[in-house]
Formats: structure tokens, C-alpha cells, sequence
């Protein structure tokens, strides 16, 4: 399978599970990664700490980036690889300091790699010299 097809599953996955979540909060359900269903509207206080932060983070490798290099075209899949890359990089230093359990760990195996294939499969299969 090439990175194209990955992409497209991991985006098509990503979507559902986000649109899930957006609904369940509307009738007082929290969904929270990979699928752990709950009443009411609480999430685990580290993991929203790895969530703000690696937004954060992705604003500040935006703004370097943009400073240092300037307008440089990006695919919508590369955004979302970036921010993704970020979320598996803090979350895990976050997940660090906050001591949490091992187990909190395995949702990065998800989301590096994914973000990593949504990353390449945004590059284009023409070089220009």
C-alpha cells in the first residue's frame, strides 16, 4: 500500500472518530483516544496538557518556519502531519513529567507513525531542480 492510500485511511479514521467525539460531547459523553467512552465531559488532565502544548508548539515551529523561510507552500495533509508529530513528541514529554501509566504511552505508537505517512504522502512526486 502506498503512502497515498495510508493517508487517505488515516484521514478517513481521524475524521470519523473526531466527528464522534463532537457529537458525543453534545448528549454529555466524552470519547477520548483511542475509544474510551465516559458520561459527563472530563478528560484526563495530562492529556489535555499534551494537547495545548503541542498546539503551542506547532504555532511556534509555524512562526520559525515562516520568519526563517518564508511562504512556503504546505499541503493541508503536511499541516495535520506536523501538528500530529508535535502531539506524539510534547505528549510523550508531557505524559513524562505528569508520571503517568505505560499503558498512556501506546497511543503514540498511533500517532507518529501516522504522522509521518500523512507528512509524505503530502510531498510532491516531482522534483524541480
Amino acid at each position: 500500500m502506498n503512502n497515498r492510500v495510508a493517508a487517505k485511511i488515516i484521514i478517513v479514521m481521524l475524521t470519523l472518530w473526531c466527528a464522534m467525539v463532537v457529537i458525543g460531547y453534545l448528549y454529555n459523553v466524552t470519547i477520548t483516544f483511542p475509544f474510551s467512552i465516559s458520561d459527563g465531559h472530563s478528560v484526563p488532565e495530562h492529556r489535555l496538557h499534551a494537547i495545548r502544548l503541542s498546539l503551542i508548539t506547532a504555532f511556534i515551529y509555524f512562526s520559525i518556519r515562516y520568519f526563517f523561510v518564508g511562504s512556503v507552500k504546505l499541503y493541508p495533509v503536511q499541516v495535520l502531519a506536523i501538528i500530529l508529530f508535535h502531539l506524539s513528541v510534547v505528549g510523550s514529554l508531557v505524559f513524562y513529567v505528569e508520571g503517568v501509566d505505560k499503558g498512556e504511552y501506546l497511543q503514540m505508537l498511533f500517532w507518529l507513525p501516522a504522522s509521518l505517512i500523512l507528512y509524505f504522502a503530502g510531498k510532491s512526486e516531482f522534483k524541480y531542480f
